[in-house]
């Protein structure tokens, strides 16, 4: 039997002129259109300040938002070829009135219909693609040893994100009792990924909000809980550091695991201050090794993707910073036929890339001048360029940002010296490539408007390449709560707990040569999962009854 909601052409709204429409695209069975639609309705309402419950007619929910502006939303599907259980339904909500409200008015009621959590069939299908965070919770669940910590988890809102606070409930962690810290970069389902953990009753705050450290304590310790952070760029070490000699430390905190080099740069010099243990996945040799691959990929594909002249063979780039990830993008623009000079302010890197056969210098100026590179990488996860180093430019370059936020460049500097606004073709929605022009008469073109060119209109690197530095975390989160542990940063801990833990075993068995014997359907990305830390996180999202996350 079709469901009313099903049936009928929307028709406009009588008096009223439409002027906003948007959709929200999700996978369901069919069957779950219905309870989507008006889990949605119901998100619009509860934000309105007029309290109007939404109207059925004609196959169609309507409801006032705000005096003199009116809502329409309906359900559309469409059958995918080569599916016979799963369709895309489409969520749709258009906005009339008798004029048009401001843009920031739209942008709100958009955002809200926007923040649609995952159906059971995302949720499975986002599960699939993360083996190794399976099978690291089912060799660690049974001793639910995050039971009685409240995590923070500083993260990107893609779709792993979701998987990893699930994986993290699966542990013992209350969900109720974790706060996810938002990087604000513009991925496709970041208002979808955060629309799913509020809806898990998740506290969900701006990485930038200085408060929010401060207040997941505060509510941990009321909670009889732990704190314990899962940081991506040093946004909760240095903050807590910094709390103790101001005298407002807030909560017992376990300690912090650490998957950036930028977050592990904040705490340099600092590592005497630390009373609690923190998990060092970015100096891993896991992370370092395998991993850095990937973004470096990922970095310089978009980077040359954004460049107004694709022939590339033959020019001067630059690489500033010859850690993991630089050391690969060097390596990548070499076999692109690049002329690459690195620069490094650590010497001995300095030394290893001058053997690899790369030009360098120990002043950066002096190399920006001599080799005048068409493409220049920041991968340090400082600021690498400023006033000295712009100046020294002597023709047009591109600046590309590898680091985990805008730090790479100094941007203010590079403003003051070219007097004068940049111009900003861009992408909406996004952070555009900015072009300064110099007293030199040099152009300044930065990429992405100095965000990391690896996330620039993009999910960066897919969920099978995020799942072992978040599989990494887990294993990190999980050794911080052993008995003993020792306060400090030490990166020799976290390697040995990573590769002892079973999980390089894990990533070998799946990508290492055939062994002649099939991989697990628990841990094989084709199959849909069944092992039992797939079973666990089915029912946290499902709670025994589909209509709770549909």
């Amino acid at each position: 039997m079709t469901s009313p909601l099903l049936q009928g052409e929307p028709r406009p709204v009588e008096g009223l002129v439409p002027f906003a429409a948007t959709t929200v695209d999700v996978t369901a069975s069919p069957q779950d259109g219905p309870s989507l639609l008006l889990r949605a309705a119901a998100r619009l309402t509860a934000a309105a300040p007029l309290g109007d419950q939404p109207a059925l007619a004609r196959g169609e929910l309507t409801c006032r938002l705000e005096p003199g502006l009116q809502a329409r939303m309906f359900l559309t599907t469409e059958m995918r070829p080569g599916a016979a259980a799963d369709r895309l339904l489409r969520l749709n909500l258009t906005l009339s009135g008798s004029s048009a409200p401001s843009a920031a008015v739209l942008a709100r009621w958009a955002e809200i219909w926007h923040r649609q959590p995952l159906s059971a069939l995302e949720v499975e299908r986002v599960a699939g693609e993360l083996p190794l965070m399976n099978a690291t919770v089912e060799r660690l669940r049974p001793g639910k040893p995050l039971a009685g910590y409240a995590l923070l988890v500083t993260g990107h809102f893609l779709t792993d994100l979701v998987h990893l606070v699930g994986c993290l409930g699966e542990l013992g962690a209350p969900l109720e009792a974790v706060t996810v810290l938002r990087k604000d970069y513009a991925y496709q389902w970041r208002d979808r990924v955060h629309g799913h953990l509020q809806e898990w009753g998740v506290t969900v705050a701006d990485c930038t909000d200085s408060r929010a450290v401060h207040e997941h304590a505060v509510r941990a310790d009321r909670a009889g809980l732990r704190p314990l952070a899962l940081d991506d760029g040093g946004y909760v070490a240095p903050q807590l550091l910094d709390a103790a000699r101001a005298g407002t430390w807030a909560g017992d905190w376990a300690g912090v695991v650490e998957q950036t080099m930028s977050g592990v740069y904040k705490l340099r010099g600092r590592e005497p201050e630390l009373t609690f243990p923190v998990f060092s996945v970015a100096q891993s040799r896991l992370k370092g090794r395998i991993e850095s691959y990937w973004i470096a990929d990922q970095a310089v594909t978009t980077a040359l993707s954004l460049l107004p002249a694709p022939k590339i063979e033959g020019q001067p780039a630059l690489v500033i910073g010859y850690g993991n990830v630089g050391a690969q993008i060097a390596d990548i623009l070499a076999r692109r036929r690049m002329r690459v000079a690195v620069h490094d302010a650590d010497i001995l890197h300095l030394i290893e890339a001058h053997e690899r056969g790369y030009t360098t210098a120990r002043s950066l100026p002096d190399l920006l001048g001599d080799h005048a590179p068409l493409l220049v990488f920041g991968a340090t996860g400082r600021t690498s360029m400023s006033s000295p180093e712009f100046t020294a430019l002597r023709r047009p370059a591109y600046l590309a940002s590898v680091s985990s936020r805008d730090v790479e460049f100094d941007l203010a500097a590079l403003e003051a010296l070219s007097g004068r606004r940049p111009a900003s073709p861009g992408t909406a929605g996004h952070r555009p490539s900015s072009t300064y022009g110099l007293p030199s008469g040099v152009d300044v073109t930065v990429l992405a408007g100095g965000r990391p060119v690896n996330f620039y209109e993009t999910d960066s690197i897919s969920n099978l390449h995020s799942d072992l530095v978040y599989a990494g975390m887990l294993t990190g989160a999980c050794a911080v709560t052993a008995p003993a542990t020792t306060p400090g940063l030490d990166p020799a801990w976290a390697d040995e707990v990573l590769e002892e833990s079973g999980l390089l075993q894990d990533y070998y068995h799946r990508y290492g040569p055939p062994a002649g014997r099939p991989i697990p359907a628990s841990t094989n990305p084709e199959v849909a999962p069944t092992s039992p830390a797939h079973k666990g996180f089915a029912d946290l999202t499902a709670g025994g009854d589909d209509t709770r996350h549909n």
